[in-house]
């Protein structure tokens, strides 16, 4: 009989980043402000400026996790702008009770599974580099 190999399990999908838009989009609208999707864009801009990381989104990303809130029912929009002055119009978003109930619920599990792939990166990088 044939003797299995022993394997290292590791996470599939270490970080999932649209699970990060998501939690960062709804964590700053429960601070009871409305934003617009190139603010978002501009947060993640500034964070990761002076950042030897790639800089990991993009405005598209940004605009189709809103879209995707929106459908879900944890956002709503409306657009703002004044046409008589010229100005261009934006689509402002605002958390709904369903999505701040989605966001008290579930952020703290997501961010023990950040810490737990954290600590298992830490755990295999020690093991390469010691």
């Amino acid at each position: 009989m044939a003797k299995g190999r022993n394997r290292i399990i590791a996470p599939r999908n270490v970080v999932n980043t649209k699970q990060i838009y998501i939690f960062y989009i709804l964590k700053e609208l429960a601070k009871g402000h409305s934003v617009f999707g190139n603010r978002v864009y501009e947060d993640f801009k500034n964070r990761f400026e002076d950042s030897t990381l790639p800089f990991p989104v993009s405005t598209g990303t940004i605009y189709d996790t809103l879209y995707d809130l929106e459908e879900r029912g944890y956002v709503t929009s409306h657009w703002e702008g004044d046409e008589f002055l010229n100005k261009r119009s934006k689509k402002l978003y605002s958390i709904t009770d369903r999505g701040l109930e989605y966001y008290k619920t579930h952020v703290n599990d997501y961010i023990d599974n950040l810490k737990k792939t954290k600590s298992l990166i830490d755990a295999l990088t020690s093991m390469l580099t010691k």
